[in-house]
C-alpha cells in the first residue's frame, strides 16, 4: 500500500485575481503614453525639410579665444646669393675647378683664350703710346713758338723805345733849328710804326697763347680718351681669367674643357651655402591676402627658425606663386634644396570667437551655418572674419557654447531644419 503526501504538503493561502477589465485599461494608458511621448519627435519629423545621419558629419563647438591667421605652404632651401657667371669675349674655356668644388673668394675659376681681345688691347696700347708722344712734342713746340713770339714783342718794345728817343732829339733839333720840319714829320711816323708794331706784338702773344693752349687741350683730351679706352680693354682682358665673388661651392658647370664660347654664354653657377633662403610654393588663391614683411617660421627637423617673407613673385605657375622666406638668423646643417615646411603669419587676433575650420565655410558661402540643438540642426546666418588653415573667427551669429556642423554642407541644400539621426 503506497502511502500520500498529505501530511507534508502546505496550503498556499489564493491570491485575489485582478479584473480582465483593469488589465484592459492599464494597457490603454501605455499605449496613451507612449503617443503623447513621441508626439513632439513625430511632429518634429513632420516639420523637417530631412533627416541625415550624424555619423556622416564633423561637428565642433565654438569657444573664445586668441587666433593666428596663418598660411602653411611647402617650400625648398635655396642660396640667397646664387650668381651666375658669363663669357665676357669670344674664346677658349680652360677650367681650373669641378662642379661640387668648395670655393674661396676671389678664387681663379676659369680662364676664356680671346686673340682677338688681346690684339685690339695691343694696337690701342700702340696708338696710347704714339698720343702721349704727340703731346709730347706739341708741348715743345709750344714752348718754341711762344719764345719766338716773345722775341718778336720785346723786339717791338726796343724799337719803341729807339723812336721815343729819336724823337726827343728831334724835337730838341727842331727848337735850335738843327732839323727841318720835314725831318721831325718823319721821326713822328717812325714813333707811331714803332707803337702799333709793339700793341701788335702784344696782341699776337696773346692770340698765340690762347691758340696754343686751345690745341693743347684737345690733344689732351684725345689722349685721355685713349687711355680710358686702353685701361677699358686692359680690364676685359684681364677679367678673361674669371674670379669667385663669393665663398661656397660650384654650383653648375655650363661648359666643358677647352670648348669655344660666344660672347654672354653662360659658363657656371656659385652658391653660397652660407646664405641660405626658402622659396616657398604659395596658392594662387591665398597670395592676395599676403604682403612682403610678413612673420614666418620655419620648421626644420622638428626645430621652428624665425624669418620673414621678403618677396613675392609677380608671375603665376601652374597655379602656385612663389615667394622668399629670410632666416632671421641661419640654421645650422641646412642643406641646399632641404625640403621645409613654412608657416606665414597674415594676421593675430586674440579674445575672438572661434571654431575649427571645415568644408562648412566654402559650401556655405561663410554666411551660413548648422547649429545643432538636441536631434537638430537649424539653418544660422553668420558672418566669418579671419580664417586661418585650422580655425576661422565667428563675427555674427553664434555664441560660446554653440555646436554647429562643420563638415560640407552642399547635402542640406536650403534646408531649414535637419534631423539628426544615430
Amino acid at each position: 500500500m503506497i502511502r500520500d503526501t498529505k501530511q507534508q504538503d502546505k496550503a498556499i493561502p489564493q491570491t485575489r485575481r485582478l479584473p480582465r477589465w483593469w488589465i484592459g485599461a492599464a494597457a490603454a494608458v501605455g499605449l496613451i503614453g507612449a503617443a503623447t511621448a513621441s508626439y513632439s519627435s513625430f511632429d518634429q519629423l513632420l516639420s523637417a525639410d530631412q533627416v541625415v545621419s550624424l555619423q556622416t558629419l564633423r561637428t565642433a563647438t565654438v569657444v573664445r579665444g586668441d587666433m593666428v591667421q596663418d598660411l602653411r605652404v611647402e617650400g625648398r632651401t635655396m642660396a640667397a646669393d646664387s650668381p651666375s657667371l658669363y663669357a665676357i669675349a669670344a674664346g677658349t674655356v680652360t677650367l681650373f675647378v669641378k662642379a661640387g668644388d668648395e670655393i674661396e673668394a676671389g678664387q681663379a675659376l676659369l680662364t676664356i683664350d680671346s686673340p682677338e681681345l688681346r690684339n685690339q688691347l695691343l694696337q690701342e696700347e700702340a696708338t696710347l703710346a704714339r698720343l702721349e708722344m704727340d703731346v709730347s712734342r706739341q708741348k715743345i713746340a709750344i714752348k718754341q713758338q711762344q719764345l719766338d713770339n716773345t722775341q718778336q714783342m720785346e723786339l717791338a718794345k726796343v724799337e719803341l723805345e729807339a723812336a721815343q728817343s729819336e724823337m726827343a732829339r728831334a724835337r730838341t733839333s727842331i727848337e735850335k733849328q738843327i732839323i727841318s720840319k720835314e725831318e721831325l714829320e718823319q721821326t713822328q711816323v717812325a714813333l707811331k710804326r714803332a707803337e702799333l708794331n709793339e700793341r701788335h706784338a702784344i696782341a699776337s702773344l696773346q692770340l698765340a697763347q690762347e691758340r696754343l693752349s686751345f690745341e693743347l687741350k684737345s690733344s689732351e683730351l684725345n689722349l685721355t680718351r685713349q687711355r680710358h679706352l686702353t685701361e677699358e680693354l686692359r680690364r676685359q682682358v684681364e677679367a678673361l681669367t674669371l674670379h669667385s665673388p663669393l665663398s661656397g661651392i660650384v654650383g653648375t658647370l655650363n661648359v666643358q674643357q677647352k670648348q669655344h664660347v660666344q660672347r654672354d654664354t653662360p659658363l657656371m653657377s656659385l652658391v653660397n651655402l652660407n646664405e641660405l633662403e626658402v622659396e616657398a610654393y604659395i596658392p594662387e588663391n591665398l597670395a592676395d591676402e599676403l604682403g612682403i614683411g610678413l612673420h614666418a617660421n620655419v620648421q626644420i627637423n622638428n626645430e621652428q627658425y624665425s624669418a620673414t617673407l621678403v618677396a613675392i613673385s609677380p608671375e603665376v605657375e601652374q597655379g602656385q606663386v612663389r615667394g622668399r622666406i629670410r632666416f632671421s638668423e641661419q640654421p645650422g646643417n641646412l642643406r641646399q634644396n632641404q625640403r621645409v615646411n613654412a608657416q606665414i603669419i597674415i594676421a593675430q587676433k586674440q579674445n575672438v570667437l572661434k571654431v575649427e575650420r571645415g568644408a562648412f565655410v566654402e559650401t556655405g558661402a561663410s554666411r551660413t551655418a548648422y547649429k545643432i540643438e538636441q536631434n537638430s540642426a537649424l539653418r544660422t546666418p553668420i558672418s566669418l572674419g579671419v580664417k586661418s588653415v585650422r580655425e576661422v573667427e565667428i563675427t555674427q551669429g553664434l555664441q560660446p557654447g554653440d555646436t554647429i556642423i562643420i563638415s560640407s554642407l552642399a547635402a542640406f541644400g536650403q534646408s531649414q531644419h535637419v534631423i539628426l539621426s544615430e
